[in-house]
């Protein structure tokens, strides 16, 4: 009896422990077995900066509506091949706020093969990409706090190119519209 009782207790004493863990494994990416950076949301600008100086990663800075915005490339090697990766990140109020990547991975005819290969090796981490899913091209979660995704996407104008692209970024009322307020001063806004 003292035994179930225990039991109980421990469990009640720990799922809130467990609940928040998974929250916030849901507003993270997990592509490391891929070479793409693994940003965390809520890194301040500041030790972005000086985590950057310390492996020499030269970036370029912009500040609009608010919102600065970091760019920067890298060089990985991937299934014995070399990329480049683009990186996106957003900070506002000097927190990361969102992120997104894009690396090509070939023509339009290679390239969902390539894509395929990428998801069997995302599958390695099992308990942290479960939104990824085979056989579709685009995956998203959509959370309270979050929403991520993982895409095959084609190069515009010419559509030859294809990318693999993702990323992660907060939900928020106020964050969305400085976002929209940006897209539209930047003329990437379609509407």
């Amino acid at each position: 009896m003292k035994t179930k009782l225990l039991i109980i207790f421990l469990s009640l004493f720990y799922q809130p422990i467990i609940s928040q863990n998974t929250q916030k494994d849901d507003c993270r990416l997990y592509f490391a077995e891929i070479g793409i950076k693994d940003f965390n949301l809520g890194t301040t600008l500041k030790s972005f900066v000086n985590d950057s100086k310390k492996i020499k990663r030269e970036f370029k800075k912009e500040s609009v509506y608010g919102i600065d915005i970091i760019t920067f490339r890298e060089n990985i090697i991937l299934f014995k091949e070399k990329k480049t990766v683009e990186y996106n990140l957003k900070f506002h109020s000097d927190t990361l706020m969102d992120y997104t990547f894009k690396m090509k991975i070939g023509n339009f005819r290679k390239a969902p093969a390539y894509y395929d290969k990428i998801v069997i090796l995302l599958e390695k981490n099992k308990n942290k990409n479960t939104f990824i899913k085979r056989g579709t091209y685009f995956n998203t979660k959509r959370t309270k706090i979050c929403k991520k995704f993982l895409e095959l996407a084609s190069d515009f104008p010419n559509h030859e190119n294809e990318s693999l692209s993702g990323g992660i970024g907060y939900e928020s009322s106020i964050w969305e519209q400085q976002f929209k307020d940006y897209m539209k001063a930047t003329v990437q806004d379609k509407e």
